[in-house]
């Protein structure tokens, strides 16, 4: 005979899986209704905007397959429909998590939402605006001399996001750092000790993601080595601000 302890638990359990189904519910219907809406009315805009890089250069965008140019409109519609949908996504996901979080890790969650939707912003941008229009001037100065450039529009679109979607990941570094110096993982002497071997990391990482040109590695470098720097500033002043807390606290309880 199960015990009432027991009946609670898979009752609470219960509850918190219907409340993780509606979460994803709702995240789907907000993806559908905002992909419906891209795609009937900014479809074709969005993949004439993407283009940019190549129409500026005077390349021309071909189709190669029957609804080439069909599937185009479709997956960037999608991305674009999970980009709008994503502050509800977002909503849900917090308020599900919300009631098991203390009142300064609530703060704490509101914060690192919002960091990690404007990094991720910031890399996507710095990426399409600089660092792949190098790279598209790169393979089209190689080229030149080989084949004419005609380019698909399926597979330039699925380039783009394959290249641009991994500096947006790679601009979380900050908050990557943090939530593993709160979980204890990495500490702030050592973030400094090895930051030489970082930095060559980064410099690795570059070479492997750009084209083998220096300008192009630098350029996705330097942002990260920014970037990593400012994760060492920012686990410096909260540790001090979390040691005057404690400090503060000890205080109050003497007295």
């Amino acid at each position: 005979m199960p015990s009432p302890e027991d009946l609670s638990r898979k009752e609470s359990l219960r509850q918190h899986l219907r409340e993780l189904k509606k979460v994803f519910m709702v995240s789907l219907v907000a993806i559908g209704i905002a992909f419906v809406a891209v795609f009937l009315f900014a479809s074709e805009q969005l993949v004439i905007f993407f283009q940019a890089p190549l129409i500026e250069r005077n390349v021309d965008i071909i189709q190669i397959r029957l609804g080439e140019a069909f599937l185009s409109q479709l997956r960037v519609s999608l991305v674009a429909a999970i980009v709008l949908a994503s502050p509800v996504i977002f909503w849900k996901i917090w308020s599900f998590l919300r009631p098991a979080l203390f009142p300064n890790e609530r703060a704490t969650f509101r914060l690192t939402f919002v960091v990690v939707v404007f990094l991720f912003v910031l890399g996507v941008l710095f990426s399409y605006m600089y660092v792949f229009a190098i790279t598209v001037d790169f393979f089209l100065m190689m080229g030149e001399e080989i084949a004419l450039p005609f380019f698909s529009v399926e597979e330039y679109l699925r380039t783009l996001f394959r290249f641009v979607i991994p500096f947006g990941l790679a601009f979380q570094l900050p908050v990557v750092t943090y939530v593993l110096h709160r979980m204890k993982i990495v500490t702030l002497e050592g973030l400094k000790k090895n930051r030489k071997y970082v930095i060559f990391g980064m410099f690795v990482l570059a070479t492997l993601i750009t084209p083998p040109d220096v300008l192009s590695q630098i350029m996705l470098a330097l942002p990260l080595i920014l970037l990593y720097e400012i994760s060492i500033i920012v686990i410096r002043f909260t540790s001090r601000k979390t040691a005057e807390n404690a400090e503060n606290e000890v205080d109050n309880n003497d007295s």
